[in-house]
Formats: structure tokens, sequence, C-alpha cells
């Protein structure tokens, strides 16, 4: 005992935070850039991090290798304060983020993740909203012509669907009028993904992957252009399980499945492998994450990312945070407890918002 406490005297203190720094600095520091990036990119907290930016007075923008460390938050209702916050899924701590006029203000609105932004559905308005999370920069479109279960962000180009019905409706941020484009009989969109520029679809009947090209802009036709790559899947396969949907990690297709035999949580991975055309099932992502919720593909996060588990599927369902190792099979669950106040079930929506994916 003598010597624990011996060890436990010469043990160093905690390293002071970022924002214990910035208290005691009386003027702003003089970093070269190359250090402040570097710095930056090690901070695990968006209030260090805007700390630091701060403090040093210097072009830190909100990019991706800036914010390389931040950890995922999940947006969830907050009843208290009829709007938002942002729980750290690794801290536990909340940060207030108000939308306006959402469904806890007695408007109905659905919310998607789209990275570092989410859009926001107000149908009692017939608005859409694509908010960035940290810097609240607003972008107002009217809502599609049809309602949409999914909704799809790459560049500019905004891309909303139904669950297996045969047409897409897109358009361009900077010229906000929906267009309205369909597949040909019998072919409809089970789930809809962007890797590295390029839409894919899993289309139905048959669940075969599918690069869908939309008209040009200067085209008026209302045809979608399939290009299949590979079989539809095959009856044993099909009835092996319950849930498919698309993911990309590192600029490659997923395909995420939920035996049947499984239903409280565990999930198959399948890559896309482009020289044999077709699906091959994997136990590792290299060290990635994947992260769904209810069930639709949110985002991927690098290996190495402090406090996220690699080669694991984080997801969400109302009221719930699991995490399904790849490697052993083994699944995990935290309850997510809303800021204050009760929530209504129907409204314990909670979506990704990833800060490093600026």
């Amino acid at each position: 005992m003598a010597m624990a406490s011996r060890r436990r005297g010469r043990s160093p203190p905690p390293a002071p935070s970022v924002r214990d720094l910035v208290a005691a600095t009386p003027s702003p520091p003089n970093f070269p850039p190359d250090l402040l990036r570097e710095i930056a990119s090690r901070v695990t907290s968006l209030e260090e991090f805007f700390a630091l930016r701060a403090v040093c007075r210097a072009a830190l923008p909100l990019a991706s290798p800036n914010l390389a460390s931040q950890a995922p938050l999940l947006l969830v209702p907050d009843a208290a304060a009829a709007s938002h916050a942002l729980l750290h899924i690794i801290r536990g701590g909340f940060h207030r983020f108000r939308l306006t006029r959402t469904h806890l203000t007695g408007e109905a609105a659905d919310i998607h993740s789209l990275g570092c932004r989410v859009a926001v559905d107000l149908r009692g308005r017939c608005q859409l909203r694509i908010v960035h999370v940290l810097t609240a920069e607003r972008t107002r479109l009217p809502s599609p012509p049809s309602p949409f279960s999914g909704l799809l962000l790459s560049g500019d180009l905004v891309v909303a669907w139904y669950w297996n019905r045969p047409s897409l409706q897109y358009c361009r941020l900077g010229n906000p009028k929906w267009r309205v484009a369909s597949t040909i009989d019998p072919f409809r969109f089970h789930d809809l993904i962007f890797v590295d520029g390029t839409l894919y679809a899993l289309v139905t009947p048959g669940y075969r992957l599918a690069v869908v090209r939309l008209p040009s802009d200067n085209n008026n036709s209302e045809a979608l252009e399939l290009r299949f790559l590979g079989d539809e899947l095959d009856a044993e396969t099909f009835d092996q399980y319950s849930m498919f949907c698309l993911a990309e990690c590192r600029g490659e297709v997923l395909l995420v499945t939920r035996p049947k035999r499984h239903y409280q949580g565990r999930f198959h991975v399948f890559r896309w492998q482009s020289g044999e055309q077709e699906w091959d099932r994997i136990a590792s992502l290299g060290g990635c994450t994947l992260f769904l919720a209810n069930y639709r593909f949110a985002g991927c996060l690098g290996p190495h990312h402090r406090g996220v588990r690699g080669d694991c599927i984080y997801y969400t369902i109302p009221g719930l945070l699991r995490v399904h190792s790849l490697v052993d099979e083994s699944v995990t669950e935290q309850i997510i407890n809303y800021p204050i106040g009760k929530v209504p079930m129907e409204f314990c929506q909670s979506v990704w918002v990833f800060p490093s994916m600026c």
C-alpha cells in the first residue's frame, strides 16, 4: 500500500485542456500555421476547438483535417428548450442546438443526417432546410413535390426518394427547382447512397446493385438510366436476412444486413467485389466504424478515432444506442438520456452529426 501511495504521489498532474491554456494565456499565442492545424486536429471537444480558434485569432477553417479528432454527435430532442441538443457519445455531455420550428414546437418535421449538416423537412410549411451544425448556416429549399423517406447530399446535388417507389426527386442548391425522374417498371428503389460522387442504388425486385444516372441539367427527360452491376440475390441469401441497406467505407460500396435469427442487433457486412461482380462477406472494416440510424447508413469514420471502437457498427433506435462488434459479434447497449423533460417516444428520433466530415 505504501509503495502504491508513493507511486500516486509521484504521478504527474493531468495535462491541461485547451480551455485551461486559453484562460492562462495573457495574449494571443503566435503559433506557426502548421503547428496550429496539428493541435486543432488532436482536439476532441468542440468547446476546446472553438476556444483555440478564438484565442489564436488565426485562420483555422472548419475543415475535415482540423476537426479530425472530433467525435460523432447525436442530435436528440430537448423537450425543455422545445428544440434539440447534441449528445457527445464519448463524454456524455450535451451542447444546446436550436432547430427553428421543429416537431417539438408543434410542427411536423423529419430530420436527416448529412455529415456535418442536417436536413429538416418542415412538412407543415412545405419547406426543406439544410443546416450546417457548426456554423448554423441555413439553406432553404421548397419541399420536394412528393413525400420522401430518404435524402442525400453530394456537393450541391440533393436527391430525395421514398422507399420502394420507382422515382427520384432531385435539385441543386443553387437552383432549387425540383425535378422528378423514374425507372422503368418493375424496378423500385430500396436504398441509395453516394460514393465518391457516384449514385448507387439497391433495386428491387432481386436486391440488385445498380449505378443511377440522372438526366443532365440540359435534358428534359424524366427517365432514369440504371446500369446493373450484378445478378439478383439468390433466394437462400434473401431468406436469411430481414434488413438490407447500402453503406460505404473508404470509397468501397458495402451492403449491411441483419440476420433474421439475430433480430436484437447483430449485422453481417458484405463488400462489393467489382471484378467478380458479387458481394463478399467481411468480418473487418480495417479498423473503420459504420454508423446507422433506424437501420439506414449515416456515415463512416476511419481507424484510430479516439474513443470510437473500430470494426464496429454504431446504430440507434428510439431511445437506445447499440454497438455491434464485427470481430466477436458482441452487442453492447446504452440508454440515450434525453437532456431534460420526458419526450414522447414518437419524437425520440436521433440523428448522427459528424463534425469531422465538414
